[in-house]
């Protein structure tokens, strides 16, 4: 039952209840051995002054004893009142060296006990506290003092001086001290309880804050976490708001798969299309134009899920000529634009080799090609050059250019610069992805000067590897 309720009431499951459940224990042990250790000490120093009170009055006891015809004489009223008055609690007494009783005080004289210990040897000097217990249960305090007297005539009188004090009013005092000890030990425990409660409350208002946030994530109330959270949490936070980059990212790419897909699709089915209307169109060709439909639905598929390392590009093992490709693709293009008769100067040396998959390179110079083709005005020369560790391809028509305003959002996803054209403004965010991933860049200008091309120029660059 008690277990149950502990676990109702105080669940360990939560900070706090594992923070309260640890001071329920560690608290009353801290006070405890703290209380204990603050009342031995006090008793200790309780002993000590009693001790030095004793001793202080033996010597003012020793101050007015004097010996005559080898006699102990002390005055009938002492100083210290309490001498005087019988079962007052303070007692004195000398014996001699065989124990026999040479003096007591009037304060004594009731007593019938001893208080010399037979036990305890004569030896000039010794000192000794203890405490005794009488017949009727009365604990005292005692001082015992050796010493030898010298008379005149020289001779020695060993003699042994005890002053005995009542415990009673320092136990009375010990036990009023405990009592006062532990209620203000519990009080400070109990505050402390209560102050401890209100810290972990102050300084847990970041999790619940975070706890509020990630409810708001869940209802799109909220884009990303705060930052300004304790540098304990901010870790957390940063990481999350990472991973939610990092999703977002990969919901986006799914997004724009379908897209893509779409897009690239476009040119092997115009290809099929033309292939069918014309008459001399051969089965091999339109099987070729499935196989690249094929193909693109496999890689458009593969980078939905899958992101380019840009380091990889040093690794990569495949090289493929670029001069090659782009033959491949005029092939291609010269069918799907007949009518325009564009006519096509591919300039890229043979010796310029692309590290990196084919489809990459298929699917970026396939849209910059076609773009080219349908927005020049019969003419596209394609050039290539590599310079230090940078691989660069140049796409340029005879078009009308691309104005600059419109140069740094033409890249982007749906942006056409073109609206009489048919299209979806697709391939160049798509060119512009995969060349992303291979951490090269898409460079928009227009060509001035050069005559029959001056107009739109699309350049690749990318990192290139010596062969």
């Amino acid at each position: 039952m008690s277990e149950h309720l502990l676990k109702r009431y105080l669940p360990l499951n939560s900070l706090v209840g594992r923070f309260v459940f640890a001071s329920l224990i560690l608290l009353p042990l801290f006070i405890s051995l703290s209380g204990t250790l603050l009342i031995n000490t006090f008793e200790h120093s309780q002993k000590k002054a009693e001790q030095e009170k004793l001793q202080a009055q033996l010597y003012a006891l020793l101050s007015v004893s004097e010996v005559e015809n080898q006699q102990l004489m002390l005055p009938k009223a002492l100083t210290e009142p309490r001498f005087n008055q019988q079962n007052s609690g303070l007692y004195g007494f000398v014996y001699g060296a065989g124990g026999e009783e040479l003096w007591r005080s009037q304060s004594a004289s009731l007593l019938m006990s001893s208080l010399n210990d037979s036990s305890i040897d004569f030896s000039v000097g010794n000192q000794l506290f203890t405490q005794t217990k009488l017949d009727n249960s009365i604990i005292l305090n005692r001082f015992n003092y050796d010493i030898e007297w010298i008379n005149e005539d020289e001779s020695i009188i060993p003699l042994r001086f005890i002053i005995a004090n009542d415990n009673a009013p320092i136990i009375a005092e010990l036990a009023s001290y405990k009592k006062r000890l532990w209620q203000w030990l519990g009080a400070m425990g109990l505050l402390l309880i209560i102050t401890q409660m209100l810290i972990m409350r102050w300084g847990l208002q970041p999790l619940k804050r975070l706890s509020k946030q990630l409810n708001e994530l869940q209802e799109n109330k909220i884009k990303r976490l705060d930052k300004d959270y304790p540098k304990e949490i901010q870790p957390v936070t940063e990481n999350f708001n990472t991973i939610l980059a990092h999703e977002k990212q990969q919901r986006e790419r799914y997004r724009n798969t379908m897209s893509d897909l779409a897009h690239s699709l476009k040119t092997p089915l115009a290809v099929i299309q033309s292939q069918i209307d014309d008459e001399k169109n051969t089965t091999q060709n339109i099987h070729d134009q499935l196989d690249r439909i094929n193909q693109i639905i496999s890689h458009q598929l593969k980078r939905a899920v899958i992101r380019v390392n840009q380091n990889s590009i040093t690794h990569h093992t495949n090289k493929i000529s670029v001069s090659a490709m782009v033959n491949r693709l005029i092939k291609i293009l010269d069918k799907v634009y007949a009518d325009k008769k564009i006519s096509f100067n591919n300039t890229v040396d043979e010796s310029i080799s692309f590290f990196g998959d084919e489809a990459d390179l298929l699917e970026t110079m396939g849209n910059l090609l076609d773009n080219a083709s349908k927005y020049g005005k019969g003419a596209v020369t394609i050039t290539g050059d590599i310079q230090k560790d940078k691989l660069s391809i140049c796409i340029s028509d005879n078009g009308s250019g691309i104005p600059e305003t419109l140069q740094s959002t033409l890249l982007t996803r749906g942006a056409r610069g073109d609206t009489a054209q048919a299209g979806q403004g697709i391939g160049l965010s798509v060119a512009v992805d995969i060349i992303s991933s291979y951490g090269g860049g898409l460079e928009v200008k227009n060509n001035v000067g050069k005559p029959h091309l001056e107009g739109a120029c699309f350049c690749i660059v990318l990192p290139h590897i010596n062969s």
